[in-house]
């Protein structure tokens, strides 16, 4: 057998040519395969991405019917079964329902779940016979939801490719949050005439300092560039 290129003659069983490196093919000879090395790939099982949430969907369910029925069986209404059944609603807003929608923005889901939870503090409020509500639960929880809201919001929209002012957002936030502790201890004198021990004035000096200097850090390009190479920030 010769080759069809540079008419050397080849011996038998080699793949190309040594001299020009054509491959060898004869129509009378079989080719031989050998074994591959890997083992043959195979597309992997997947499961059903709404098939899961359906069954985690019933998982919630289920309890709270269960619940829902010993307590009609056994008080003839709607008494700790309530709390079961809120409870359970609260935490499948917060876990599951984000989890049907393909994309999943926090500028949304944030409020809902939020709204749950209030939802939640509401009926636990008027089944208990308290009047926190209004006076405490609802403040504390718009105003950690506005303040939440305010950073989510500005660190999906307003940073984009300038990532130093995620350091503004962020130190704004922190410095928020500071407030947001002292409102706290506030509320809970107005509403449970607990003593104003001041408190929180420790973690508001904390959070003022550590957000100062978040907002330093993204004034500083220096500073910035000195951090990214010492801690990869």
């Amino acid at each position: 057998m010769y080759c069809a290129r540079c008419g050397v003659e080849l011996q038998k069983g080699v793949k190309r040519c040594p001299l020009c490196s054509l491959p060898v093919w004869h129509p009378d000879l079989q080719e031989e395969r050998e074994p591959s090395p890997y083992p043959r790939y195979t597309e992997p099982e997947t499961v059903s991405h709404r098939a899961v949430l359906f069954l985690l969907s019933f998982l919630f369910l289920l309890p709270a019917l269960l619940c829902l029925l010993v307590d009609l069986k056994l008080d003839g209404s709607v008494t700790w079964s309530g709390y079961v059944c809120f409870g359970l609603l609260t935490v499948y807003i917060w876990v599951c329902l984000p989890l049907w929608f393909s994309r999943r923005n926090p500028v949304v889901f944030f409020p809902i779940s939020m709204a749950a939870a209030l939802l939640l503090a509401l009926y636990i409020s008027l089944k208990t016979g308290g009047h926190w509500f209004l006076s405490f639960a609802f403040p504390v929880g718009g105003a950690l939801l506005l303040l939440a809201e305010a950073m989510i919001v500005l660190l999906r929209y307003t940073v984009g490719e300038k990532r130093h002012r995620s350091l503004y957002i962020l130190g704004g936030g922190v410095i928020g949050l500071g407030g947001f502790c002292l409102l706290l201890e506030f509320l809970l004198h107005v509403s449970f005439a607990l003593p104003m021990l001041w408190w929180s004035l420790y973690p508001l000096t904390v959070l003022v300092m550590l957000g100062m200097m978040l907002v330093i850090i993204g004034l500083s390009p220096p500073l910035r560039r000195s951090l990214h190479k010492k801690f990869f920030l």
